[in-house]
């Protein structure tokens, strides 16, 4: 079994990035009112400075912001780089042949499943809003690692898995199913249960009506 951690499971937890992202905020906000107040107006004078020592001090100021938000990039992206597919999916690459692998099929609207192991195919037709059609079963172990393989017939769509069986749950994954390409992405589902499987791109007016299901048995 392979275990990888993915960009759904990876940082330190919601709590540490929303204090992060406060903490990030407040700086920059306070920062800037700042720089804001210090210079607005050529003509100011703060503790004594003349002009010209006014129009450094300006400078400088201006210079430090730009210094703090060049830093804020960086560290941003320093903490998401181990999110990045290649990175995140690189032990996952390595071991592919240990990997679950479901194509997947998209069209104006619905979503068209296959297991890559036992050729099971999960057809749920939303092309007509009163109309679905729906056969097989595609299943999988808690614990196994997944390789989606997504491609559009179409236009655009967005494969999404929510976190339960209800249609208006949070993400666990979502990526973009670009038509003429096999769009890749691998995630590992922690527990067993019933997830939605939903667009989250909108593809035209029944777009809503675009869901499915995955179910995920016990290792």
């Amino acid at each position: 079994m392979v275990d990888v951690q993915l960009a759904g499971n990876l940082g330190y937890g919601v709590d540490w990035l929303v204090q992060t992202l406060t903490i990030a905020i407040i700086l920059a906000t306070g920062f800037f009112i700042y720089v804001l107040l210090s210079t607005k107006s050529r003509h100011a004078t703060f503790g004594g400075f003349d002009k010209l020592k006014y129009q450094l001090y300006k400078y400088h100021a201006e210079r430090y912001w730009a210094v703090f938000v060049a830093g804020m990039l960086v560290w941003l992206w320093f903490l998401g780089y181990s999110w990045a597919p290649p990175v995140a999916f690189s032990e996952a690459v390595q071991n592919e042949d240990k990997v679950h692998t479901v194509r997947i099929t998209a069209g104006q609207w619905f979503w068209m499943l296959e297991d890559g192991r036992t050729a099971t195919k999960i057809n749920v037709d939303h092309s007509n809003q009163d109309d679905t059609v729906s056969s097989g079963q595609l299943t999988v172990k808690a614990g196994e690692t997944v390789k989606f393989v997504a491609r559009s017939l179409d236009v655009n769509h967005g494969f999404s898995i929510l976190a339960s069986s209800n249609s208006m749950d949070v993400p666990l994954m979502q990526m973009q199913v670009v038509p003429g390409y096999d769009n890749v992405f691998y995630f590992t589902f922690d527990k067993p249960g019933t997830y939605t499987i939903r667009c989250l791109e909108y593809c035209g007016w029944n777009h809503p009506f675009m869901v499915s299901q995955i179910t995920i048995t016990a290792a």
